[in-house]
């Protein structure tokens, strides 16, 4: 039986009212789902329901068995990793200040990072190629190369969830790839679950385990990349 890091029945998602009904779905370790969607179809809607910044209308999300809204924010803080489109930080903070944010939940009082801190975040050094970014403050980075940063941070992180709004949306496609095929890798390897909102469908169902649609009624449907094809998606989502 698949163990499922979050389970969603029928959650309906809005703010006034509800836009999306009926969404049944989960989430299990190894799996890398891309949830693909129109713009205002509801997909930071879903996302912001999910990771508690806004309340569902009606349904249930659990979150190891646990009602999601039962957690406090620290709590979930060690459960879920996310890459926002909104990312405000201090014009003083460097690279590696940024990433070392990713370990603030596992800090002791004084705030200081122990060793096993450090190899984390060494080690999505590597595995981002954001090495030679490090003394560079935030501010000063192009676009692409910030969100690289803000996908290392939550990976250093280290929660079994990961959601990300858009992590490619200001990459080259070299770079897409490398994004796409990475998170796929950590999903696999590392048994993270993964959702992923993107506008790059060619890209995200080469790489991905599992889709979630809105369509253009803004339906939810649960698939598979190996059941649908690229052409459907766009008739399906536009």
């Amino acid at each position: 039986m698949e163990h499922k890091m979050l389970a969603i029945s029928n959650l309906s998602i809005g703010y006034k009212k509800s836009i999306v009904k009926n969404i049944n779905s989960s989430l299990a370790p190894g799996d890398f789902v891309v949830l693909l969607a129109s713009n205002g179809a509801g997909k930071s809607t879903l996302i912001k329901t999910l990771t508690q910044k806004i309340e569902s209308k009606e349904g249930e999300v659990k979150l190891e068995s646990k009602l999601l809204s039962h957690y406090s924010k620290y709590q979930l803080s060690k459960k879920i990793a996310i890459v926002s489109t909104n990312h405000r930080f201090d014009l003083n903070l460097t690279v590696y200040d940024i990433l070392a944010l990713g370990r603030l939940p596992y800090l002791n009082l004084l705030g200081q990072l122990k060793a096993k801190d450090i190899e984390i975040i060494n080690q999505y050094i590597d595995k981002l190629e954001v090495g030679q970014l490090l003394k560079k403050y935030f501010h000063q980075l192009s676009d692409g190369q910030k969100q690289k940063v803000l996908i290392a941070r939550a990976l250093i992180q280290d929660a079994p969830i990961i959601i990300l709004d858009e992590p490619t949306a200001h990459l080259d496609i070299k770079n897409k790839f490398f994004i796409f095929q990475l998170l796929k890798e950590i999903a696999i390897k590392e048994r993270k679950s993964i959702l992923c909102a993107t506008h790059e469908v060619d890209v995200a169902l080469k790489h991905c385990s599992k889709v979630w649609l809105i369509d253009k009624e803004q339906r939810f449907i649960a698939t598979t990349p190996n059941e649908i094809n690229i052409n459907k998606v766009y008739s399906t989502l536009f």
